[in-house]
């Protein structure tokens, strides 16, 4: 509780580590409950519970190892009390209105999320249709004579 307390560990990032410390076995070492297992004590989707995990293996607070029963992947078995790798929590995962790290300044300041139509636009800026009345056409000149 102290590392979750000091690293500043997001809720839900201490519910799945609970919750997964709540199946360690203090004798044997073992921990192995399944991603619904998780998912269901937690009340969060599987998918989220995946990803919880491989943030919290990122950053140090436990190790994932994949294991086999009868020759097929079972559920993981997880090392707990890991290391924490930095002294402040390390998001690994994309936020949809994060900033573009490798959009230019003339660029939007966000990343747009979602599959937007053709005629999307923000608030100012033109549409596609505007766009289009200024482009000039192209002219390739191929044996001497142009072709459009």
């Amino acid at each position: 509780r102290d590392i979750c307390v000091r690293l500043d560990v997001p809720t839900k990032h201490r519910l799945v580590l609970f919750v997964i410390s709540m199946h360690h076995h203090h004798k044997t070492g073992a921990c192995f409950p399944s991603y619904e297992t998780i998912a269901r004590e937690t009340g969060y989707h599987r998918r989220g519970v995946i990803d919880t995990v491989k943030e919290l293996e990122a950053n140090g607070l436990l190790t994932k190892q994949v294991r086999r029963v009868s020759g097929h992947q079972g559920s993981n078995n997880y090392q707990l009390f890991g290391r924490p790798v930095a002294k402040k929590w390390i998001s690994t995962r994309v936020q949809k209105k994060a900033p573009c790290e490798s959009a230019d300044t003339g660029t939007l300041t966000r990343v747009r999320t979602g599959a937007p139509d053709r005629n999307y636009n923000i608030k100012g800026e033109k549409s596609a249709d505007e766009h289009t009345d200024s482009i000039v056409p192209f002219r390739a000149k191929i044996g001497g004579s142009s072709h459009e």
